[in-house]
């Protein structure tokens, strides 16, 4: 039994403090350090060097992430990949690393800071926070959008196998995905389902990111650009 299973005192400032390892692992992500420990241990001021850091914040950075089992410390300020970081890298099948790099990003992060005043109004955060809808902030930001696209390329990851398992898609002729970013998961279906054609339904802006995913289906998909607050495409089976 560790500390924080026989002191609930313990787990609950753990909770408490749960941010400061959320932002430990967006930098993290964001600096693509996974990425760089994946072929074997580096020393701190070796990946400092990589990714243009200060060497001795990043190597307490390091520390922190290995104080939570993500990196193990060797000597020398060497540090190497745990199986747990290993969910860090951006080349691996089930990648935390597009969701870690993005719920760390300023204009977020700022948005949860006004979770009280949601609590006491009802109003959205976001918007109170930024004076606009998520969507637009976005969409007037490419590189922000760009990340989010990414991130949810990144949650579609780790949810496809068990939606795939769970429902029978081959027993439609045609599927619409609304929302369905850069289409991994719709590209996914048709993968497993040769007889169903698929429709790729997002803003212009995303959709149009969806090539390299949709290349093994593209016969039997169709990309359509548009927003769900205005209409969907219709005539599909599901």
């Amino acid at each position: 039994m560790n500390a924080a299973e026989g002191n609930p005192h313990i787990a609950l400032l753990r909770l408490v403090n749960g941010y400061q390892v959320s932002q430990a692992l967006h930098v993290a992500a964001t600096l693509k350090l996974a990425d760089l420990l994946a072929r074997g241990p580096r020393t701190s001021d070796d990946l400092a060097a990589a990714t243009e850091a200060h060497a001795d914040a990043l190597y307490r950075l390091l520390r922190a992430l290995a104080a939570v089992g993500v990196f193990k410390e060797l000597e020398g300020r060497r540090f190497e990949l745990t199986p747990l970081g290993d969910g860090l890298r951006s080349d691996v099948p089930v990648s935390i690393r597009g969701w870690a790099a993005f719920i760390g990003r300023q204009y977020h992060w700022n948005a949860w800071s006004a979770l009280l005043h949601s609590v006491r109004t009802g109003e959205n955060a976001f918007q109170h926070v930024h004076g606009t809808d998520v969507w637009t902030y976005r969409a007037e930001r490419p590189e922000e959008a760009e990340i989010f696209d990414a991130a949810m390329t990144s949650q579609t990851s780790r949810q496809e196998s068990a939606i795939l398992d769970a429902y029978d898609f081959g027993r439609f002729g045609e599927i619409v995905d609304i929302a369905g970013g850069r289409g991994r998961l719709l590209a996914s279906i048709l993968k497993k389902h040769p007889n169903v054609r698929g429709v790729l339904f997002d803003q212009p802006h995303v959709i149009s990111q969806a090539g390299d995913l949709l290349e093994p289906v593209d016969d039997r998909c169709r990309l359509v650009g548009g927003s769900f607050f205005e209409s969907v495409p219709g005539g599909a089976d599901a």
